[in-house]
């Protein structure tokens, strides 16, 4: 018999059939426009069919009493909704599950970084937090600005790539190669040159002839390391007058130089004072809801938050509670400490000495010179610094029938 479609959400029955009149029962269906759908023959007294829910009642009817009805199976929307209702505290637990899977996938759980040897992890993270992406921060479909943030911050890194994977950010980044021996070394003839006055402390030729020592003092210009040689000829067809053989000189040339820094400090500063009031609270942030219980009953005009992590979790869900307190504080001019300056200034100078020093480059003394002016402290700092002050100077080489002679590069 042919089948029909009743439809995806339309209620059917599959009835199993037995009897000896199967059929004058089949051509009653057809005769009262019942449509019957699978029909399947077991053998002469017994058959399954679908038929929509609606005919049940009909189909019974012209069934009588000759034929045994029984409902195998039932589908559509009518039997779905029945089982939903019966069994809500399942399908809502379900539901409440599988929200809770998604809500988890729009979040990081972990972040994973590898290639680096020079640059600390701890450093990369803190970069990674300041663009945004933090194990429990929520996934982006562009991660442009993190990369933008490492090139950045990090100036060795050569190449950076940014991996999803599930809940897992996997970072891989390439730091360029510094090793001056895989340079190309530069051959043309070159003297090493003082680059500013000062006295030799150490001079360390690595190739060509040091022209000055330790304890020595030069000016600008003078030639610390030469790439000049001199020899006399062995070859008696030239005669045995002297020649001069040019090479690129290399080496380190560190002499104590004196720097000096300026710093200006306001005489009076600003000093937070707490009055004694506070408000309490609790910090809630679950993905991106958050809730600030202290801050939204905060009406001072100046004040100070502190707080307390009581729970900060990823996995499962990124959950972070805070205890906080919110402090209020009056603002006051007082006299600035002299003692306080100095050890702003000493953490200026060493941050100096991070940016602009070397490893084999240091401060080795310094001493600070007060002055003061209307609302202001003049600090003048006189450093003694052990610096590197070699720097290359290209020798332009004129021959001169058999001889060879120099004239410096102007």
């Amino acid at each position: 018999m042919k089948s029909k479609k009743f439809g995806f959400l339309k209620h059917y029955r599959k009835i199993r059939v037995e009897g000896t009149n199967l059929i004058s029962l089949i051509n009653k269906c057809i005769k009262n426009e019942i449509d019957l759908r699978n029909l399947r023959w077991k053998n002469n007294i017994e058959s399954t069919v679908e038929i929509k829910g609606e005919d049940f009642t009909s189909f019974k009817k012209l069934a009588g009493h000759s034929s045994r009805i029984s409902v195998v199976q039932e589908g559509g929307a009518v039997p779905f909704f029945r089982c939903v209702r019966e069994n809500i505290p399942a399908v809502a637990g379900a539901f409440l599950l599988g929200a809770l899977i998604f809500y988890q996938s729009l979040f990081v759980a972990e972040i994973r970084i590898d290639g680096y040897s020079t640059i600390d992890e701890e450093s990369l993270r803190q970069t990674l937090a300041d663009a945004g992406l933090y194990e429990g921060a929520r996934k982006s479909d562009d991660y442009s600005d993190v990369k933008a943030a490492l090139y950045e911050n990090h100036r060795s890194i050569s190449w950076v790539s940014v991996y999803e994977k599930g809940r897992l950010i996997d970072i891989s980044i390439a730091e360029a190669d510094n090793d001056e021996k895989n340079e190309p070394s530069d051959t043309k003839p070159a003297d090493i040159v003082a680059s500013r006055s000062g006295m030799i402390e150490k001079i360390i030729p690595l190739k060509g002839n040091a022209r000055v020592a330790k304890g020595d003092y030069v000016n600008k210009g003078d030639i610390l390391i030469t790439g000049k040689y001199k020899y006399q000829s062995t070859d008696y067809s030239r005669g045995d007058d002297f020649f001069y053989l040019y090479s690129h000189a290399e080496g380190q040339a560190l002499a104590k130089v004196p720097e000096r820094i300026t710093y200006y400090f306001q005489k009076k500063q600003r000093v937070l004072k707490p009055t004694g009031r506070f408000i309490p609270g609790f910090y809630i942030r679950t993905g991106d809801a958050e809730i600030d219980t202290a801050d939204a009953m905060c009406t001072y005009e100046v004040s100070e938050r502190s707080e307390s992590i009581l729970v900060d979790i990823v996995k499962p869900l990124p959950v972070c509670i805070k205890l906080v307190r919110i402090n209020e504080v009056k603002i006051e001019e007082e006299p600035q400490d002299i003692g306080n300056l100095g050890k702003v200034i000493d953490a200026a100078l060493r941050q100096y000495a991070k940016d602009n020093l070397n490893k084999e480059e240091r401060i080795l003394d310094s001493s600070v010179d007060y002055s003061e002016s209307e609302g202001l402290i003049k600090a003048d700092v006189m450093l003694e610094v052990l610096e590197d002050i070699g720097t290359e100077k290209y020798i332009k080489i004129v021959k001169k029938s058999e001889n060879v002679q120099e004239k410096p590069e102007e």
